[in-house]
C-alpha cells in the first residue's frame, strides 16, 4: 500500500564537524580556545572586528591566552533643595596586547560525500572572575537547508535514470 516503501538516510558527521557542533555555544576558558583553535589551526581562520581581515593565527591565539580586564566606576551625586539625584556607571573592557580575534573561519567537510564549507564562528567575550569566551556558528540553520539541497541534488542525480521517484520529507499519516 501507499508508503509501504520508505527509506531512512542518517549520514555520518566528519570528526572536524562534530568538534565544530560541540564548541558551537559553547563557553570556553581562555587555555581551553586557545588549545581547541591550535588543534584545529588547519581548518581555522582568524579574523578581526570587520569580518574580512585576516589574523595570523600564532597571534590570535596568543591573544586568547592573555586578556586583561580593566574595570573603571564612575559616581555622579548632585543635590539640590528638592532633590536629590545620584548615578553610577561602570565599565568593564577587555585589552590584550595582540589583536584579539572578532570571528574565526572553520572550513571543513560536513558530512562524506557532502563539498567542503567554510563556517564562521562569532566570539564574545564574558567577563567575570576569569574571562570566557562564548562561541556561536553564525547562521548555522542557513548552513544546514545548503547541505540538505546539496544532498537531496546528489539523491536525484543518482536515481535519475531508474523509475524510481524521490521524494525528501517526511510525511507519517497513520502514526
Amino acid at each position: 500500500g501507499h508508503g509501504a516503501h520508505t527509506a531512512n538516510l542518517t549520514m555520518d558527521k566528519t570528526e572536524s564537524f562534530k568538534e565544530l557542533l560541540k564548541i558551537n555555544g559553547a563557553k570556553q576558558d581562555q587555555r581551553t580556545l586557545a588549545e581547541w583553535m591550535e588543534d584545529w589551526r588547519d581548518h581555522i581562520e582568524a579574523l578581526a572586528e570587520d569580518g574580512n581581515t585576516i589574523l595570523p593565527i600564532g597571534p590570535a591565539v596568543a591573544a586568547v591566552r592573555k586578556i586583561t580586564i580593566g574595570a573603571s566606576s564612575e559616581t555622579t551625586s548632585e543635590t539640590q533643595t528638592f532633590s536629590n539625584r545620584q548615578s553610577a556607571m561602570a565599565e568593564v573592557e577587555a585589552k590584550n596586547r595582540d589583536q584579539m580575534p572578532a570571528f574565526l573561519r572553520f572550513t571543513c567537510e560536513p558530512y562524506q560525500g557532502l563539498q567542503e564549507r567554510t563556517f564562521t564562528l562569532r566570539l564574545s567575550l564574558i567577563t567575570g572572575e576569569t574571562p570566557r569566551i562564548g562561541l556561536r556558528i553564525v547562521r548555522l540553520e542557513t548552513a544546514e537547508e545548503e547541505m540538505a539541497q546539496e544532498l537531496e541534488e546528489k539523491l536525484r542525480t543518482g536515481f535519475e535514470d531508474t523509475p524510481v521517484k524521490t521524494f525528501v520529507g517526511s510525511f507519517n499519516p497513520g502514526k
